[in-house]
């Protein structure tokens, strides 16, 4: 009897997380499935007739933003530095020769792409923002606890 009634708490519980997922458009969903072939790990958000979608595709975690007509709006990307453009990553390692590359963050609105690089060294960690020309400063400093 106590089987039965964790089972019947475990699929209320799991029918109250569907039924709060959102119904996707077909315009979004066929947009999304042309474009992510190969997406893993697939979870749609709605906010204020928006989407978004967190998943991962070839080692990389996206967040993908639509409007309702199924174009993209915006995007969040997080990968190893060794997935940057080259110029990128030349100008970063030329740059900031006594930092180590740890993660990327690539934000994508409209056609700006920005790219804010984790790096450290034995003090600190910092956040150096670049475009997409190697252009770059540093965005933040944290300080390393002891």
């Amino acid at each position: 009897m106590k089987k039965i009634f964790v089972l019947a708490i475990v699929a209320l519980m799991s029918a109250g997380v569907y039924a709060n997922a959102p119904s996707v458009s077909e315009k979004v969903l066929k947009a999304f499935h042309e474009t992510f072939t190969a997406a893993e790990n697939v979870s749609w958000h709605e906010a204020k007739g928006e989407y978004s979608v967190r998943f991962l595709q070839s080692d990389v975690r996206y967040i993908v933003y639509y409007n309702k007509n199924g174009k993209i709006t915006g995007s969040m990307r997080f990968y190893k530095p060794s997935l940057l453009p080259m110029n990128i990553l030349s100008e970063l390692k030329r740059s900031y020769a006594k930092k180590s590359l740890f993660g990327v963050t690539e934000i994508t609105s409209g056609e700006n792409v920005a790219y804010f690089v984790k790096m450290e060294d034995s003090k600190n960690w910092y956040t150096i923002k670049t475009d997409a020309y190697g252009n770059s400063e540093v965005y933040e400093t944290l300080r390393k606890q002891k």
